[in-house]
């Protein structure tokens, strides 16, 4: 089905499509050539605390989608790879999928500098690349033509979080930033310099930690030294969780906010009870980690709960974003497969360049494309989850996620210019 008649049709059959409408298949049919599409996150090695819940979020919905039927008839086979948390791993992985395994698509990366190394391997490859990192870097250095972006990006994380703050107490002003001396966190902080001064906030500190980092006892003295009103961490590993729980073991009885990696299963395992303790850590998280407190009758809760609810029952665990950002990968792929089938009911018969160009095609003109926020791509515009349309403010209590909607009541400031 189209993207124009799903529209038309979406409150009908929301769940039955979960996003996209598969072509009817039943058993009377014949096997129907299966669509390859390789993953590659971090399932060991520092990262590994996202990528797992990735992974495990993109093979709930892929066993899915498979079991309405594939796309039109077609069956989706998953070709995974580990790129163990380093980028020259993770290059030569990628490269195993794209001339070895013959896939026709590729979605994986949770960390910038891996996704910087394998995305330049995906454009000469010219193999459709969706990537889950959060940061503008990838454009910028990349320039991509055949790799994309589906994430909350830096610059909104930040602005939001600070928005976020601002709701909480009008009075909060002056900010310190503790962050992941990575591409993430230096980005982070290059976005908390221009935006913190429109939401009338003061950087008063800025400490660094290292990854591999277990003790933060210098960081967090300079920055109580500097009296904040609030603390903005950024972090993409188990060590930025670990330096908040330590800030509240040396008394810092200020606010927190951060962004949403906090909602990870290794991280809510290991500081639940840590994020707990008031006045709070908040989250940049997403409507995909509250799904079960939105509107029941909500476009969002519809399309974020059938699969979400598969994922629970599965795991025993909650759905998080992390696991929520391999679905949109997911649907954006193969939504993309789904339309230049549509426009091609052959193409599975045709070379493998041509169904790949095909796809590339498809996902850069997605419009308007409901995932729990909204899709939308360009020849312009390679990061195609559009700003604002996921997140959702949250923060632990009693170890549990707890939706702050009055937090949430935010207008994004301008997104910083491109390089």
């Amino acid at each position: 089905m189209n993207q124009h008649k799903f529209k038309k049709f979406f409150a009908i059959i929301i769940f039955a499509s979960f996003a996209f409408s598969f072509g009817g298949y039943t058993s009377a049919q014949t096997a129907k050539k299966p669509i390859k599409i390789g993953l590659l996150y971090d399932l060991t090695g520092l990262y590994a605390v996202l990528g797992k819940d990735l992974h495990s979020g993109a093979t709930t919905w892929i066993d899915w989608a498979n079991s309405q039927g594939g796309i039109k008839g077609h069956p989706i086979q998953l070709v995974s790879l580990d790129s163990q948390s380093d980028a020259t791993k993770a290059a030569l992985a990628v490269r195993k999928l794209i001339e070895v395994e013959n896939v026709d698509a590729i979605a994986g990366c949770n960390n910038t500098g891996i996704a910087l190394a394998v995305g330049p391997v995906c454009e000469n490859g010219k193999t459709t690349f969706v990537t889950a990192t959060g940061s503008e870097v990838f454009e910028q250095e990349l320039k991509p033509y055949w790799s994309f972006r589906s994430c909350t990006t830096t610059w909104e994380m930040v602005d939001w979080g600070f928005g976020s703050l601002k709701n909480l107490d009008p009075n909060i002003k002056n900010l310190a930033i503790l962050y992941h001396g990575v591409a993430f966190g230096k980005q982070a902080v290059q976005m908390a310099e221009r935006y913190a001064p429109m939401r009338g906030l003061k950087i008063v500190a800025v400490e660094k930690y290292e990854p591999t980092a277990t003790e933060f006892g210098a960081q967090i003295s300079s920055i109580m030294k500097a009296n904040p009103d609030a603390v903005a961490v950024y972090c993409s590993d188990l060590a930025g969780p670990l330096a908040m729980k330590q800030m509240r073991e040396m008394g810092m009885n200020k606010p927190i906010v951060t962004n949403g990696a906090i909602s990870a299963k290794a991280t809510r395992d290991a500081f639940k009870d840590a994020f707990s303790i008031p006045p709070y850590v908040y989250s940049s998280g997403t409507k995909s980690d509250v799904w079960r407190q939105l509107p029941k009758d909500s476009v969002d809760y519809k399309v974020i709960a059938p699969v979400a609810s598969r994922f629970e029952e599965k795991y025993k665990d909650q759905y998080t974003w992390f696991n929520h950002l391999a679905v949109i990968n997911m649907l954006l792929i193969t939504n993309s497969i789904e339309r230049a089938l549509n426009a091609d009911p052959n193409l599975l018969d045709r070379d493998l360049q041509t169904i790949r160009t095909a796809i590339r095609d498809k996902v850069e003109s997605i419009k308007d494309f409901p995932c729990g926020g909204i899709l939308t791509g360009s020849p312009k515009n390679h990061n195609v989850l559009q700003a604002g349309s996921i997140i959702a403010t949250f923060h632990f209590e009693n170890g549990k996620i707890v939706h702050d909607p009055k937090l949430s009541n935010i207008k994004l400031n301008p997104p910083p210019p491109m390089n």
